[in-house]
């Protein structure tokens, strides 16, 4: 059943999870400093390119693992966001 976070697919999810958040702290980054250079175009350009990255790093790992967050639940039968490992479990 997908959602089910198995020894199989332990080492693919914790690669995709680091490339989530190491995705997301990239992305965080760029956001700080354009907070304080708003103007700056090749910044705003890669940030830009960084929340791609991200929302294709997060969607990879929840097809494969499960939902990060309630706003990613897909299933329409069942409430399945809680499905997989809580933090002290997971990876």
């Amino acid at each position: 059943m997908k959602g089910d976070f198995t020894v199989e697919n332990n080492i693919n999810g914790r690669q995709l999870l680091q490339a989530v958040n190491e995705a997301s702290f990239y992305m965080q980054d760029l956001q700080l400093y354009l907070d304080t250079h708003p103007n700056d175009m090749t910044a705003i350009g890669m940030f830009k390119e960084a929340a791609k990255q991200y929302k294709a790093c997060k969607e990879a790992f929840e097809c494969a693992c499960y939902p990060l967050n309630a706003e990613s639940s897909r299933d329409e039968e069942c409430w399945d966001w809680l499905r997989g490992a809580w933090p002290p479990q997971k990876l």
